[in-house]
């Protein structure tokens, strides 16, 4: 099957567009904050670390982030799914709507070949009944 030309239709534009924006901006702006908060955080307490205490935060947080990363796989190939889909379907959706097409021309020519003869009679008959007036 031939490869189909890139499809660029008004929605996907908008969809590009509010990626960006709703997306990729957010966090691209959040992403560099939560760092400096995290360096700023690592600067006050450097001179008055417990060692007990960090070990317990880090038994803490590990756990969670364990889970997290466990979530971010399964989103992220989530999302390597759906880009996969996207790119495949469209083939699929042609062929379903040729197929819909060719069932629709079938049922109206089953349908005027089951009607002609009735329509023929009734022709005639026409024909008849100007014939003998």
């Amino acid at each position: 099957m031939p490869d189909l030309p890139p499809f660029e239709s008004p929605t996907l534009r908008v969809y590009k567009r509010q990626r960006f924006w709703q997306i990729l901006a957010p966090m691209m702006l959040v992403i560099p904050l939560a760092l400096v908060a995290g360096g700023f955080t690592l600067a006050t307490k450097a001179g008055q670390t417990r060692p007990g205490a960090d070990v317990a935060v880090i038994w803490l947080i590990a756990p969670l982030m364990l889970f997290a990363l466990l979530c971010m796989v399964v989103l992220g190939g989530m999302i390597y799914a759906i880009a996969r889909l996207t790119q495949i379907i469209p083939r699929y959706t042609l062929q379903a709507q040729n197929f819909a097409l060719r069932f629709v021309a079938g049922v109206k020519r089953g349908a005027d070949m089951a009607v002609k003869p009735v329509i023929w009679l009734e022709q005639a008959r026409a024909v008849l009944k100007s014939l003998f007036k």
